[in-house]
């Protein structure tokens, strides 16, 4: 009987801190995730916003589970969800269905610098929308990336990712470093390489080059070129291409792209060339997009080795998940504020995602000598 008290007793302050953590958890996912706006009127409002705290919910709890209990109170995590629905008309293979998701979800109670990632890409997180690399790799991959270490011109990270191909996993890590340098008031040069292992392609390395024109805030020239080793490559997968576009308004833009893609070995081939116009507008809610893409296409003909000709069209409709953590992280990046009031910016109003925004600011763009004399106007020390 005294031990079997002597058991309840220890047993109850453990119990008491297992319910304590669990209403931490509880009350950081309804913290993270709530609904600042109320409950919305329509259906459609409805389940997005149920949708979206669905979303939310599991990275608030994992934040929750490793984060420091001390840190409690510190800004939820961040959720952004895109999920891309596509039909596509191919003149030479006929219909077919796409479904495309990508997050990349904040989780500030573990580290400002560790990301959770899901995406049906390659995860190279380049210029947001308008990174067409990231549309050729159709596999979903999910994993977690650690920022190793970033400023203004550098960016070192880190990430390991799991692939569904082919009905089984494809583990992948993956070891990353950017470098940016600024050409001029408006021009910069970015140089990205990896080092990589996964599964089925085994170790391998990839290259990147960019050159990007940033004359506004709305519009972009870039002209990239990528190129990618492994133990299973047909020697080197190149893909170039150029890509222009302009942001008409806060819920309009399009993009004109053309490019090229092949392998070197066993002889240097071009699998492809094409040319795509994409116009992309925000419609009935702010987190609502559609996308018509028309493209023309020369694709080569492995059998025979002639090259044809190909029409396509694509219309994409894309949904988009956000809690106002990542909303007002996405605006800061946008506006180039350290503050921002979510309140000045109209929820109904989404915020152009493809818009080089504050990078036409960027800092790398500043002249050096220019920089230094902000940082001391007086040398003297005069007022």
């Amino acid at each position: 009987m005294l031990a079997s008290a002597g058991t309840s007793a220890a047993r109850e302050p453990s119990d008491e801190a297992e319910a304590a953590l669990e209403d931490r958890r509880e009350r950081l996912v309804e913290m993270s995730c709530r609904d600042a706006q109320g409950r919305p009127e329509s259906w459609l409002d409805r389940s997005h916003s149920y949708l979206s705290q669905r979303l939310c919910e599991p990275a608030a709890w994992f934040d929750g589970f490793f984060g420091d209990p001390r840190s409690f109170e510190e800004t939820p995590v961040g959720t952004f969800v895109r999920l891309r629905g596509s039909v596509q008309w191919d003149a030479s293979e006929g219909w077919g269905l796409g479904l495309g998701i990508r997050a990349n979800v904040l989780l500030p109670r573990v580290s400002e610098r560790v990301r959770l990632l899901i995406s049906r890409d390659n995860v190279d997180d380049g210029f947001e929308d308008s990174d067409s690399f990231a549309e050729r790799d159709e596999r979903t991959r999910l994993g977690l990336r650690f920022i190793a270490s970033e400023d203004n011109r550098s960016q070192l990270d880190i990430d390991g990712t799991v692939g569904v191909s082919g009905g089984g996993l494809n583990p992948r890590v993956r070891g990353r470093y950017r470098y940016v340098h600024g050409l001029s008031a408006t021009t910069l040069a970015r140089a990205t390489q990896s080092l990589f292992w996964e599964r089925e392609e085994g170790f391998g390395t990839r290259s990147r080059l960019d050159w990007e024109w940033l004359p506004t805030r709305d519009r972009l020239v870039r002209v990239t070129g990528r190129g990618t080793y492994s133990e299973e490559s047909a020697g080197v997968d190149w893909e170039t291409s150029i890509i222009g576009f302009q942001q008409l308004d806060s819920r309009t833009a399009v993009r004109l792209e053309a490019g090229a893609f092949g392998w070197t070995r066993p002889d240097f081939e071009v699998e492809e060339y094409f040319v795509a116009f994409r116009f992309r507008r925000q419609f009935l809610r702010s987190w609502l997009f559609y996308e018509l893409q028309p493209e023309y296409a020369w694709p080569l003909d492995e059998d025979t080795g002639q090259r044809g000709s190909d029409w396509r069209f694509t219309t994409t409709i894309e949904i988009q998940f956000e809690n106002d953590r990542s909303r007002e992280y996405r605006l800061r990046r946008y506006l180039g504020e350290e503050d921002v009031d979510l309140e000045d910016w109209s929820p109904d109003t989404p915020i152009p995602a493809e818009a080089p925004g504050d990078r036409a600011l960027d800092p790398v763009l500043e002249d050096p000598e220019n920089e230094r004399e902000s940082e001391d106007p007086d040398p003297d020390g005069g007022g």
